[in-house]
């Protein structure tokens, strides 16, 4: 289904349609490569994982990390 009212990305001579507000955000301000970084990371931690002691300091950090990203988005829209 196609949305009634799109969002666009506009960036010189490129246009590129966003999912949505936080999408819109994301590829205005170019954090894509940020998001990817941080999944890579949070991959990498889990891979990684050997005990229970392990998973929840891997799990804390995680959930540490997404605390201030829901904060920043919160505070900055």
């Amino acid at each position: 289904m196609k949305n009634k009212n799109p969002l666009y990305v506009v960036k010189k001579d490129y246009v590129e349609e966003a999912q949505g507000v936080l999408d819109l955000i994301i590829k205005k301000l170019n954090l894509t490569p940020i998001i990817e970084f941080l999944m890579a990371l949070i991959k990498m931690l889990l891979e990684n994982v050997k005990s229970y002691a392990a998973f929840e300091a891997i799990s804390d950090t995680v959930e540490d990390i997404f605390n201030r990203i829901e904060l920043f988005r919160k505070f900055s829209i």
